[in-house]
């Protein structure tokens, strides 16, 4: 086992002008050093957000606390909290912004999909 961690003090502010207000502590390597996925936690400042942009792979955000709002490719504003999570497809263009401030862990790669219901035993 190697323990590690992704508290406050070890992420970074990303450069570029996608993230408004975010920090990142990654828990992978990241999809351009090879890795098949990339997975991180990232967390919103109050008024932040990400901004809107097509989605590289497919990419799960999952809201771990707080709160805030995401769009997909039709751009119709949904809230979103802890314990929710949306999936975005390749291509897709998105945003996630948040009033009050979220933490959030973001899955993406190639070939990711989200979590389907498994068919019970009389399926």
């Amino acid at each position: 086992m190697e323990r590690f961690s992704f508290a406050p003090d070890v992420a970074f502010v990303p450069r570029g002008d996608l993230l408004d207000g975010v920090t990142v502590a990654p828990l992978t390597p990241s999809i351009l050093e090879g890795s098949p996925v990339q997975a991180a936690i990232f967390r919103v400042a109050p008024g932040g957000g990400l901004r809107r942009h097509p989605a590289t792979f497919p990419q799960v955000l999952a809201v771990l606390e707080g709160s805030g709002n995401v769009s997909g490719a039709d751009g119709v504003v949904e809230s979103i909290a802890a314990g929710e999570a949306v999936f975005w497809h390749e291509g897709e263009e998105h945003e996630m912004t948040s009033a009050a401030g979220l933490t959030a862990l973001i899955v993406e790669g190639a070939g990711l999909d989200r979590f389907r219901e498994r068919p019970g035993p009389d399926t």
